[in-house]
């Protein structure tokens, strides 16, 4: 669409911010790659994936991390996949979109996507999967990143302390495992990334220590074990990792209640200090 001012129509000039239209691609477009992608017709009103690809170099460097705050059915993160795939660069996404229910009626309700983002989840999955056999001889296509991780806003997993002198005993009892229920190992995992401040897309190592699950995460900067019954051989060798890894830093956590006892916990701490880590944590 052009926009013409009184005093321009008699010029033949056209808008030096025209985008033109044989370029960028129609509405019309984005209906078929959807139709292409999702097997019908899942999302109404989508951007043509051309525009996207137009618009993304204009602003974004090689490297960059692109953010779509209202993405719907995720045509952005489809868009970096393609760019990366014919230029070799490394642009990430972040999609974010609240979980709006789909209309019972719709051709996607019908299809078992609850929400719009659902839909652009598995647009996400499908559009990675088509660009690589699309650029199945591209030499080094291998290598095109289309993972993604997914996350949803919620409150803090651990538990918080309100006591009062009339609800003390119960507050005590509760605080013995203080992870709230229904909460997962990598729920906790992750919101201890975000409270040191480390990216989600940082390298996790899961190793089996002693029986136990120990995630090195950052290449050892920080190591995070959240199992029970920790014992000081499962502590020793968190110790050797950073010999092994070497990292300039690093950080350890462990459950609080891990640990059977005061004893334990306090020798784990001691253990550490040997191997030349001094920054210990429990939650």
């Amino acid at each position: 669409m052009q926009k013409r001012f009184q005093n321009e129509l008699k010029s033949s000039r056209n808008p030096l911010s025209t985008l033109i239209m044989d370029k960028v691609g129609l509405n019309t477009e984005a209906t078929r790659t959807i139709q292409e992608i999702m097997g019908g017709n899942i999302f109404d009103y989508s951007k043509p994936i051309s525009l996207l690809k137009t618009l993304i170099p204009q602003v974004a460097n090689n490297r960059d991390i692109i953010l779509d705050f209202f993405s719907g059915s995720s045509v952005t993160a489809h868009a970096v996949i393609d760019l990366n795939a014919q230029d070799n660069c490394n642009r990430k996404f972040i999609m974010v979109q609240l979980p709006e229910f789909c209309d019972e009626k719709s051709e996607a309700y019908k299809a078992a996507y609850k929400t719009i983002a659902d839909i652009g989840k598995e647009r996400i999955r499908r559009a990675g999967e088509k660009i690589i056999a699309d650029n199945a001889d591209k030499e080094g296509i291998e290598n095109l990143d289309i993972g993604f991780k997914v996350f949803k806003l919620s409150s803090s997993n651990i538990k918080p302390w309100d006591a009062d002198f009339n609800t003390l005993e119960n507050a005590l009892l509760s605080s013995v495992d203080n992870i709230k229920d229904g909460r997962s190992e990598d729920d906790v995992l992750y919101e201890i990334l975000l409270k040191y401040g480390l990216d989600l897309t940082v390298p996790i190592e899961e190793r089996q220590i002693g029986g136990k699950t120990v995630y090195a995460i950052g290449f050892g900067a920080l190591v995070i074990c959240l199992d029970d019954a920790i014992t000081l051989d499962v502590v020793e060798g968190i110790g050797k990792l950073k010999a092994e890894l070497e990292p300039e830093i690093m950080r350890v956590v462990f459950k609080d209640s891990g640990f059977a006892d005061d004893v334990v916990k306090t020798n784990a701490i001691q253990i550490l200090k040997k191997h030349g880590i001094d920054d210990v944590k429990s939650l």
